[in-house]
């Protein structure tokens, strides 16, 4: 989507190495191309990621000597679709990019990059969480393979909630109602001497991360088709009352709405608020900024259901690539279990194969916590996962942040935020 609307950009992710990025992959496949392949592989990442990124291509390498594959390294990732978008318009884009699950629905539909399609070993599908399989497509059609997920959890500060005497689930299919998760707020508000109870980090245009808030009640943003909008539904006008009391209440605070610059985190870290729904890339930050506080990590709470964001990154082969099949071919290699558990530990991230979201990875920081984020990944609806990857969904995107933020801050009805944003998706839809 747009430059800046940046879902599955992370904001001060700094993570740890661990062990390492071991030359994993499954056995070597044949690479077709005869003579010397130069590949250029665009990414962005902190250092930590840089030195996954390049141990990666090293395994591959080692296994293929007459393969080269230069690393681009973008400071962000709208530096990197800035880049890349003016190099497609040259036919010289990169052979390999990273991005966001966001972003194939657009690159998909301008023909950007490669419909893996019949490339890819038969049943690969099978092996991948059905949401982040489903975010890598555009039209039924494969064009990226996922390679790691972020998502949404509850932060809580262990302090606070002795004094209120209130204990976190230790399951998922245990974790708090909405009613209950309220009842917490005004708690933590009342007892434990918070001066807000909790905040949603959806600040900064991030206004699809009240999505999860909607699945959870039953409703969505699209109909099951994507062809018609259906926030204006009973439980769209729900969700967004639910919503508003947050702040009508007081259990928020006032500067954490939508169109808003507050960094939740620091809310958190200085105890202004006792509980905070933001994701896992939270975890070094707290870890540093918190240590005479004792913090933990439950899960979403939910429902009529249980659902979360979808955050994360996917590779993807550019249409300008002379050595497609080398480029698939390394794709595969990055994305083997190994070599994604691996990524996975070294830059903090949540995996997107089955087989590990449903083992147990030895992360270096926090295992406890990651193991809440592995498992409420396991959330993510397919059709939330559908709709924000639509190709226009940025615009979408943009009116939902514009009518969320009258409606947290000015007290617009939700029954008009609803019918605002349902005419702007179907002006998107007829585009």
């Amino acid at each position: 989507m747009k430059q800046t609307y940046a879902t599955g950009w992370r904001p001060g992710r700094r993570s740890l190495l661990g062990a390492g990025i071991a030359l994993a992959g499954a056995a070597a496949r044949p690479v077709w191309a005869q003579g010397a392949v130069n590949l250029n592989f665009a990414v962005w990442g902190n250092r930590a990621e840089e030195e996954a990124f390049r141990r990666l291509i090293a395994g591959y390498t080692a296994q293929h000597p007459n393969v080269s594959i230069r690393l681009e390294l973008n400071g962000s990732s709208a530096q990197l679709y800035q880049q890349v978008d003016t190099r497609l318009a040259g036919r010289q884009a990169p052979d390999l990019i990273r991005i966001q699950y966001q972003q194939v629905g657009r690159y998909a539909k301008a023909g950007a990059i490669v419909d893996l399609s019949g490339q890819l070993d038969a049943g690969m599908d099978s092996q991948f969480a059905p949401a982040l399989w489903k975010a890598a497509t555009y039209r039924g059609k494969s064009f990226a393979i996922p390679h790691h997920t972020d998502t949404l959890a509850v932060y809580c500060n262990m302090e606070m909630f002795r004094r209120i005497g209130v204990e976190l689930p230790s399951r998922l299919e245990d974790s708090w109602r909405w009613e209950e998760f309220i009842r917490i707020a005004r708690l933590l508000k009342e007892k434990a001497e918070a001066p807000f109870g909790f905040a949603c980090a959806w600040q900064n245009t991030a206004a699809y991360r009240f999505l999860p808030f909607l699945y959870q009640h039953g409703g969505r943003l699209l109909d099951a088709d994507l062809r018609q909008p259906q926030l204006s539904s009973r439980e769209g006008i729900e969700t967004l009352a639910w919503t508003q009391s947050w702040f009508t209440e007081k259990l928020v605070p006032p500067t954490t709405s939508i169109k808003s610059n507050e960094q939740t985190q620091n809310l958190f870290a200085n105890g202004t608020i006792g509980m905070m729904v933001h994701g896992d890339w939270q975890i070094p930050f707290l870890q540093e900024a918190m240590t005479r506080a004792e913090w933990r990590v439950t899960y979403m709470p939910r429902d009529l259901s249980m659902a979360s964001d979808l955050g994360g990154n996917c590779l993807a082969v550019t249409r300008d690539s002379k050595n497609r099949d080398v480029a698939i071919d390394f794709l595969r290699f990055a994305t083997t279990e190994a070599n994604m558990r691996d990524f996975c530990l070294a830059g903090g991230f949540l995996p997107v194969r089955k087989s590990l979201m449903e083992g147990t990875l030895d992360y270096p920081l926090r295992p406890d916590a990651m193991k809440v984020f592995v498992e409420q990944s396991r959330t993510i609806p397919d059709h939330l996962a559908a709709t924000v990857t639509l190709p226009d969904f940025s615009r979408i995107n943009a009116k939902l942040a514009e009518q969320l933020d009258l409606t947290f801050t000015s007290g617009q009805t939700p029954k008009v935020a609803a019918e605002n944003v349902d005419s702007t998706i179907r002006s998107v839809l007829k585009d």
